[in-house]
């Protein structure tokens, strides 16, 4: 006999499920069997009572602060129950998908996340014409499907909480783009280093202009960059007027340094990169931290 092998892994669990359907006669029918297993397509339940096998139901579970909806696939006798086999519909499948948290979705929209759900929608409209594909200007796919997963997390009250909560207990970690070799290179490195602090003061003051300054601390781990090799960088940007030094340790983009920033971007590989992480160069744009 041939072995079929489950296209998702299953983790084993034990919890109470409420399952809602309606009959071809507009009644309501409901159940609470307990979840065996689960996985990203769908989830095995035990239920005492038979649900017809293709019927769409409605699931309420205490784990996602929304309904989910899928499709009975077989419903079994087992004993004195039903072993019933349950596959997730393609909107549930990509809502209960962990986000990747190797991104900023905040940072990709830039937007404070403190933002309200109209003003998500909003930039989300402004960015994603700017940057679909379909425009001769300005498309961009790669740009374009990163906003797009952004705003699947963040237009979704319970994504964007189990976000939130993912984002405030992931520590600050160095951005990948800075473990480079060009960062680390004596005289390439310090100039790439003054680039690097630019890009990052330019993001936050686009993502958050009511708190545009960064602590050196916050720029050190971002960049991954012992703070006494940020010294002769910060000195030098603050002697050109491109940073400027606030209370204590921060520090802020000055309108010199956008001008920079932007002017230079257009025909400096390593700025347009740094500012596709999440900081993309908008001049004229006026959504950023909206």
């Amino acid at each position: 006999m041939t072995q079929v092998k489950r296209q998702h892994f299953r983790e084993k669990v034990d919890f109470d499920v409420t399952i809602y359907w309606e009959y071809g006669d507009g009644q309501v029918g409901s159940c609470k069997p307990r979840a065996r297993d689960l996985s990203d397509g769908g989830m095995q339940l035990l239920s005492p009572t038979r649900i017809e096998p293709g019927l769409n139901v409605f699931l309420d579970m205490a784990q996602y602060g929304f309904p989910l909806e899928g499709v009975i696939k077989y419903c079994v006798a087992e004993k004195d129950e039903y072993s019933i086999g349950l596959e997730f519909s393609s909107a549930t499948k990509q809502s209960i998908q962990p986000p990747n948290p190797d991104i900023d979705y905040y940072e990709v929209l830039q937007l404070s996340p403190k933002a309200e759900m109209e003003t998500i929608h909003r930039v989300y409209r402004i960015m994603a014409a700017r940057f679909h594909p379909d425009n001769p200007e300005s498309g961009d796919q790669e740009k374009f499907l990163l906003l797009s997963e952004a705003y699947k997390v963040l237009s979704d009250a319970g994504r964007r909480a189990r976000y939130d909560e993912m984002r405030t207990e992931e520590p600050q970690r160095p951005l990948p783009v800075f473990q480079a070799k060009a960062f680390v290179d004596d005289k390439e490195g310090e100039t790439n280093r003054r680039l690097g602090l630019l890009c990052l003061l330019y993001g936050q003051r686009r993502r958050d202009p009511e708190h545009p300054d960064m602590s050196l601390l916050e720029i050190e781990e971002l960049m991954g960059i012992p703070r006494e090799h940020l010294e002769f960088t910060m000195w030098y940007l603050r002697q050109k007027k491109l940073v400027e030094r606030g209370d204590g340790a921060q520090c802020n983009l000055t309108a010199e340094g956008v001008d920079y920033v932007e002017e230079h971007s257009p025909n400096n590989t390593l700025i347009t990169k740094l500012l596709q992480m999440g900081s993309w160069n908008g001049a004229g744009a006026t959504h950023a931290g909206a």
